[in-house]
């Protein structure tokens, strides 16, 4: 699409990014000494409606699934390429396949698990994952959903859901950024699924997963080579340092290594790589027309609402403010 096509639509959500919280917030709400202390900073934003609530139940993921469904149902309306805001809540459509594929294998109830965000309705997903069919939706999600069914009928294992559902997603995610037809977002894609590639690759060689688990974990949907994702995995920690030495990941990599263990640190990795893609969010918010405007807000909010999570669960408790700050993501929050 032309970069005219998002004018209206990013004159509005630069009226938006004036509701996301402060750093200044965020440092009070840190500060608090208690949890109701915390909530209390809510008053002053677009949660103050349910301060007095969760100071009572303490409910407040209700709150922050409300205000993303409520982000994501604003942009379907206003923004005219719907294959983007479909791209950006696509890991909340995989999340409930996920569900509810549980809740057909092993006939529980987990509708409270499931979160009202996507293109399409949660019935519509349901009736396809019951009956391998849908009018409604697109081949992706079909291909997605009949791999499922095959696999639980061949072996019935349930925990291969995660697996092929986590595995379809980036497959689905980097076929969307094409249909997007934006020239920037195919790459800003494969970036992201880079970084959740490394995560899982660093986590895996910590765990001494097999070969053959990890072929199935790792996408292919991103640039670097699955052959060389594998071939990192059997060579070891120092070996994969100085593959990314010759990479653009070379300074996160280097950032997460730790001297004197000779490994990466997993937490490190998924703290630095979460930030470099704030970075590119924050370059994404300064330009002035076409699609990254929109997909630098829903991080953002995305973003947030993972930082007040953290706080609040931790003043809840007991952790220290310390603890807290260190697992907060960057935001470009003034």
């Amino acid at each position: 699409m032309k970069d005219a096509v998002y004018g209206s639509s990013n004159v509005l959500i630069r009226i938006y990014e004036n509701d996301l919280l402060t750093r200044a917030q965020f440092e009070r709400m840190l500060s608090a000494a208690t949890f109701d202390e915390a909530v209390n900073v809510l008053r002053e934003t677009p949660y103050r409606n349910d301060v007095d609530r969760i100071k009572e139940d303490k409910d407040y993921d209700s709150m922050f699934m409300h205000e993303l469904n409520q982000t994501f149902e604003e942009l379907f309306k206003i923004v005219p390429n719907k294959e983007l805001i479909e791209l950006t809540g696509l890991r909340y459509a995989y999340h409930n396949l996920k569900v509810l594929f549980k809740e057909e294998f092993t006939e529980q109830e987990l509708d409270h698990l499931l979160i009202p965000i996507g293109r399409y309705p949660i019935s519509e997903l349901r009736q396809a994952v019951r009956t391998g069919e849908s009018e409604e939706l697109s081949e992706e999600y079909m291909k997605s959903i009949n791999e499922v069914l095959e696999d639980y009928n061949q072996y019935q294992n349930v925990q291969a859901v995660d697996i092929i559902l986590d595995r379809r997603y980036f497959t689905h995610l980097r076929l969307l950024a094409d249909q997007t037809g934006e020239d920037d977002i195919p790459e800003l894609v494969e970036t992201f699924i880079d970084y959740n590639n490394l995560s899982t690759l660093i986590r895996g060689m910590k765990q001494g997963k097999t070969r053959n688990f990890l072929y199935t974990v790792l996408s292919s949907s991103g640039s670097i080579p699955k052959s060389d994702l594998l071939e990192i995995a059997e060579n070891g920690h120092q070996y994969a340092l100085n593959y990314f030495r010759t990479t653009d990941y070379r300074k996160l990599l280097e950032q997460a290594f730790d001297k004197e263990s000779g490994e990466f640190s997993t937490v490190k990795v998924d703290f630095v790589t979460d930030n470099a893609y704030m970075e590119k969010m924050r370059d994404a918010h300064l330009k002035s027309f076409g699609p990254m405007p929109v997909l630098a807000y829903i991080y953002a909010k995305e973003i947030e609402v993972k930082n007040l999570r953290l706080i609040l669960s931790g003043k809840e408790n007991g952790v220290s403010q310390e603890a807290i700050r260190e697992r907060m993501r960057l935001n470009y929050a003034k």
